[in-house]
């Protein structure tokens, strides 16, 4: 699959979401979490679709450096505590949709710190961070009922 096909899928989860945020990760070509999975208990107030999707693909309860080499796929920029997971769990690649900025705008308040700030803030740590099909994220934002 291409990063536009797999971006789509976060961004359809968004659509379906009691939030409109949606979140897949993909590593060695297979999405193997997912912030819609059923898998995941859904409770507490850090059920960030990042998250979510972080603990849907870890299968040894949280194996530090078990993401290593995965991708993440968000709908909207990860919020600073979302991105310090990101980090923390090694993924390589970082791609997101709406901004924090376009969150804030359409749907809820937001502390808006950028991805790419918070890894210039941790110097030991690398991803690759790229922003795409952002109109299509900003209007699942746009329309989402608060």
């Amino acid at each position: 699959m291409t990063e536009k096909e797999y971006m789509q899928i976060a961004i359809d989860i968004s659509k379906a979401a009691k939030y409109p945020y949606g979140a897949i990760v993909v590593k060695d070509d297979k999405i193997i979490g997912r912030s819609d999975s059923k898998k995941v208990k859904l409770n507490g107030a850090y059920t960030h679709a990042e998250f979510v999707a972080i603990q849907d693909a870890l299968k040894h309860n949280n194996l530090y450096g078990e993401l290593k080499g995965a991708t993440m796929f968000v709908s909207t920029e990860p919020c600073p505590m979302c991105m310090g997971a990101i980090l923390y769990e090694e993924f390589d690649k970082l791609f997101y949709a709406a901004t924090l900025e376009d969150s804030n705008k359409y749907y809820c308040p937001e502390v808006l710190v950028s991805c790419e700030d918070i890894v210039k803030a941790t110097k030991n740590r690398k991803i690759e961070i790229h922003n795409i099909m952002r109109a299509e994220a900003v209007e699942v934002l746009k329309g989402a009922k608060k």
